[in-house]
């Protein structure tokens, strides 16, 4: 595969992608053109298991010479000042149009049973984000009550969308994103509001209710 340019990229956490890291990480790919950041993440230490950034570490960024953007956690730093710095950090790393809006090259996204996507989550204020590019939300989580994540302006101005969804638990969220005819605007069916194209990856679990 040939890029001649640095390529941009948000990384999915969650359990669904970690296989296909390890798939993707043997691919003959010149990895050390590609900037890989975290689509959201739990603001926990990255010691912690809950933590996103090191599962994509282990699974594929230690294995490939890309350059990696983790959270700058710290314990004595808010998360909302947490995601104040890596939002300047993402927009120095992607391509800024001429409009001088940032445009990410790839959003690699996951959803979870009740159709939440990065971590926007049903009914949360994240939803309603429209002046910022990355923020730190509160939600209702046993493993960490505060999660950093991309905003919808940001993900709607990436050249890709991919969503990597398996599982029969998510199947009824994923029939009712996809399929016409539903009221409810699921965080993840709003992906597909921008001009972004989004492919969805999905497993035969997960498809069972198309």
């Amino acid at each position: 595969m040939s890029i001649d340019r640095q390529v941009n990229v948000a990384m999915a956490g969650g359990s669904t992608p970690a296989a296909t890291y390890r798939e993707i990480s043997a691919l003959d790919v010149p990895w050390e053109r590609v900037c890989a950041w975290v689509g959201d993440e739990r603001y926990v230490a990255p010691d912690d298991p809950a933590n996103n950034g090191t599962m994509i570490g282990q699974a594929i960024i230690y294995h490939t010479s890309a350059h990696f953007l983790p959270i700058p956690w710290a314990e004595d730093r808010s998360a909302k000042r947490a995601a104040e710095i890596y939002e300047t950090q993402l927009l120095t790393s992607m391509t800024i149009d001429p409009d001088g809006l940032p445009r990410p090259d790839l959003i690699l996204a996951g959803m979870g049973d009740d159709g939440h996507t990065l971590s926007l989550f049903p009914g949360s204020e994240a939803l309603r984000v429209t002046d910022r590019w990355y923020i730190a939300t509160e939600v209702a989580a046993p493993t960490s009550s505060w999660r950093l994540t991309a905003t919808y302006p940001l993900v709607h101005r990436a050249k890709q969308i991919y969503v990597l969804v398996s599982g029969r638990s998510k199947s009824s969220a994923l029939a009712e994103v996809l399929l016409t005819g539903s009221d409810r605007r699921l965080p993840a069916r709003r992906l597909m509001e921008g001009e972004a194209p989004v492919t969805w990856l999905v497993d035969e679990a997960a498809a069972s209710d198309l």
